[in-house]
């Protein structure tokens, strides 16, 4: 394991079967939400979850415009980003 932190913007914010992709993955790896909330800002409306599994910190954010991003130690960014690759490919 490592100290590295990653950010990968997983696909368009608005994507029903990948947001329903990562939810299945998050659970399946036992995430326990932390926080979230909600803001708007302009036409820009930002979602922020954070979540703890396999022992760190992830931030997930869901922002028009950019995407559905995910922020944390690279190991575990890398973790969830492939298994939810493989979900979509189910």
């Amino acid at each position: 394991m490592t100290d590295e932190f990653a950010s990968i913007v997983l696909g368009d914010e608005y994507d029903a079967v990948l947001r329903n992709a990562l939810h299945i993955v998050l659970f399946r790896l036992g995430a326990v939400g932390i926080d979230k909330s909600w803001a708007v800002g302009g036409s820009q409306e930002i979602k922020v979850a954070e979540v703890e599994l396999m022992g760190g910190k992830v931030k997930i954010e869901s922002e028009t415009f950019v995407g559905l991003t995910i922020f944390g130690p690279q190991f575990i960014v890398d973790e969830i980003a492939d298994k939810v690759r493989q979900e979509l490919s189910l």
